[in-house]
């Protein structure tokens, strides 16, 4: 399965599952991530996450700045 495919499963599911669901939070996170880090890097990391049981969670940087409030990055977890 492709990251685009995986990426659609999600959001599919998020929106199924309805507002307050894990999976409409999960849903959530993958779209910030699309947003952070674009198509192409988190395709890949959706298929290594599918492949290694592992997920997407957003991280936010240590040093304050205007954005403290906003993720900056995804990781694998």
């Amino acid at each position: 399965m492709t990251g685009k495919e995986i990426f659609d499963r999600y959001q599919l599911i998020a929106l199924a599952k309805g507002l307050g669901s894990q999976e409409f939070h999960y849903g959530n996170i993958l779209y910030q991530a699309l947003r952070i880090e674009g198509e192409e890097r988190l395709f890949e990391m959706l298929e290594l996450a599918e492949n290694t049981g592992k997920r997407i969670a957003l991280s936010y940087s240590a040093s304050p700045d205007d954005n403290q409030y906003e993720p900056d990055t995804a990781v694998l977890i």
